[in-house]
């Protein structure tokens, strides 16, 4: 028969199951951010080239089309360092979330079958933690800020992409500042090169 004491521990079920079906919302909105961020990011990838072939079309549009595929470059890059701050942060929530559904686990009641019967919760939340963590599924990251986390191996591909984008556009950046710099004549890789336009200008 629960005492007095114990009873004053005791969490309703329906606590916890509410409690977990904010942990879900979590992970459903750091999904629909990573798609939406992707979204952002293959549209200014497209956006940059079209500003390539405009600022290559004509000889007048090369300074702006330099400048134009620098500024869109920097913005994306650090739109994806900002993309990465958010899978940390809804990690880190996630992360708590649970910890505190396995705190409250043992202190869950349903309701009684019986007048000194009382059914607990088999914490299976904890149980498929260990048994993930006994099959060495999981990884530890250390991410600025935050304190360790255990996480899937597959969250790895998750912070793959947006690293992946903000190579690309600093790439892009620092490439298009190096060419606009060391070229005098107009940037497209399509131009008459030097010595024959030269020859032309001769023969004319």
């Amino acid at each position: 028969m629960a005492t007095p004491d114990d009873t004053a521990h005791h969490i309703s079920f329906s606590e916890y199951r509410m409690y977990y079906e904010s942990a879900e919302l979590v992970t459903q909105r750091r999904l629909d951010v990573n798609r939406w961020n992707y979204s952002i990011a293959v549209t200014t990838l497209i956006a940059i080239g079209l500003v390539l072939v405009w600022g290559t079309s004509n000889p007048t549009h090369t300074l702006v089309g330099i400048a134009g595929v620098i500024m869109l470059s920097i913005m994306a890059f650090l739109h994806c360092t900002f993309w990465v701050r958010q899978i940390d942060d809804f990690k880190a929530l996630n992360t708590e979330k649970f910890a505190i559904l396995n705190d409250m686990a043992p202190h869950v009641r349903f309701d009684p079958v019986g007048p000194y019967e009382r059914i607990g919760s088999a914490e299976p939340f904890r149980r498929e933690w260990d048994a993930m963590i006994e099959e060495n599924a999981l990884k530890e990251i250390n991410r600025t800020g935050f304190r360790r986390m255990l996480v899937l191996k597959s969250s790895a591909g998750e912070y793959f992409i947006p690293n992946a984008f903000r190579f690309l556009f600093l790439l892009v950046a620092v490439g298009t500042l190096v060419l606009g710099l060391l070229r005098s004549q107009p940037f497209s890789p399509f131009d008459t090169a030097p010595g024959n336009a030269n020859s032309v200008t001769s023969s004319q």
